[in-house]
């Protein structure tokens, strides 16, 4: 996820317990970046190549950080982010 030249405004790490017949050990990141044109939210997880970005256009910083915030403390699968995001925003592209 890290990225030469690239400006991380916040980095989350969620670890998950091996919990037998429930769910494999894991790690999920939550990311906020700025690009040029948009802020950019960006979750991976540790076992998979495929890291998912959504650019989001005109929303202030301040919010992008609670939303990352609640993708973090929600555990918000990286598969379901642009979902969770146009639900909450309406502003991922």
């Amino acid at each position: 996820m890290e990225r030469a030249g690239q400006e991380y405004l916040a980095v989350y790490r969620r670890d998950f317990s091996e919990l037998e017949g429930l769910q494999q050990a894991e790690q999920v990141t939550y990311a906020l970046r700025r690009g040029q044109n948009a802020l950019c939210f960006l979750a991976k997880r540790r076992s998979s190549q495929q890291e998912v970005c959504c650019k989001l256009r005109g929303l202030d910083e301040a919010f992008a950080g609670r939303l990352l915030c609640y993708m973090y403390e929600n555990a918000v699968a990286p598969e379901q982010l642009p979902d969770v995001l146009h639900d909450l925003c309406d502003a991922a592209v």
